[in-house]
């Protein structure tokens, strides 16, 4: 059993006739009914029913057909993917990207997957990791980029690169050039509510170091945050690159932590279980080539990638 007689049985099945078939196939007639001879000797089963007014399948035949036509489509497809047809690839995929470094990535993930797959849809989703990780556990989402994740069930995780986390002052702030991580706890502090990743990771670490945070409001939106700190309201923590763009207009003021530095883990989910789209595997990777790619370049500030030696 070979494709091509696969191909001959499913055009014969569906006209009804070896005669029509073989005119639309442009064979001669005896061929393809040897065709249809040596496919029903290696099954072992007859095929069709004869009549004079052309072939009736039998219940074998039947079940075949569907089989045939689902092994034709995948064959079809394969070769689409090998032959450097992918470009015709159809579907959609949904991407799920942080708002802290989804600025970074997202224009760039846009562009080239317009230029890869023009016949697919590409939907972007804006969340902060806790979200995104509800998200790809309910299947809302396809793929996502987070800090810090927890484990998740269906969800196979792939840290990607650490990111070095800063205090984020207002630009007349009078507070030394290094900050320690103890000293966070004398800070009045803006930060997102739990289970936000960056609130977890923050928390953690200053209790392990015998502190204590001061929370003088909870905000979920990264620009408010930062907004507030700008007004002198309170400090924040983010990733270097979070607040790189205002760190160089000079409206806030970035610090590092020290002694000990307090690092963030951005992390690619991509949803398992069952046969995985190609499209989204394809789209994982396109993922994971801009981030090295922005960090490669320098462009993403205070970052570096998980197989990068220090």
């Amino acid at each position: 059993m070979d494709i091509r007689e696969l191909r001959s049985f499913i055009h014969v099945a569906r006209l009804g006739s070896v005669n029509r078939a073989a005119t639309h196939l442009n064979i001669a007639q005896p061929a393809l009914s040897r065709q249809l001879q040596k496919l029903e000797e290696a099954l072992g089963v007859r095929l069709f029913t004869r009549s004079g007014r052309g072939v009736d399948l039998t219940e074998a035949g039947a079940l075949l057909l569907g089989q045939a036509e689902q092994l034709i489509n995948q064959f079809d497809a394969t070769a689409e993917l090998v032959s450097g047809r992918v470009h015709r690839a159809q579907g959609h995929v949904t991407v799920g990207l942080p708002p802290t470094c989804g600025l970074l990535i997202g224009p760039e993930l846009f562009r080239r997957f317009r230029e890869q797959w023009p016949n697919a849809t590409l939907i972007l989703r804006e969340g902060i990791s806790s979200s995104l990780e509800e998200w790809l556990v309910d299947r809302r989402i396809d793929i996502a980029v987070m800090h810090n994740p927890l484990p998740m069930a269906g969800v196979e995780i792939e840290p990607l690169l650490h990111e070095h986390m800063v205090l984020v002052s207002p630009p007349d702030a009078s507070i030394a050039d290094e900050i320690r991580l103890r000293d966070i706890s004398r800070l009045p502090l803006i930060l997102p509510a739990l289970p936000h990743s960056n609130r977890r990771l923050v928390e953690r670490a200053v209790a392990q170091n015998g502190g204590r945070l001061s929370i003088v409001a909870e905000v979920d939106s990264v620009p408010f945050v930062k907004e507030l700190v700008k007004r002198g309201y309170g400090h924040t923590i983010q990733t270097h690159a979070g607040a790189a763009r205002e760190e160089a207009d000079g409206t806030l003021c970035l610090r590092p932590i020290r002694r000990p530095q307090l690092m963030s883990t951005l992390a690619l989910g991509v949803t398992s279980g069952g046969a995985q789209n190609w499209l989204t595997s394809e789209t994982a990777q396109l993922v994971r080539t801009i981030i090295r790619s922005l960090v490669e370049r320098q462009e993403w500030i205070g970052a570096r990638m998980m197989d990068q030696a220090d």
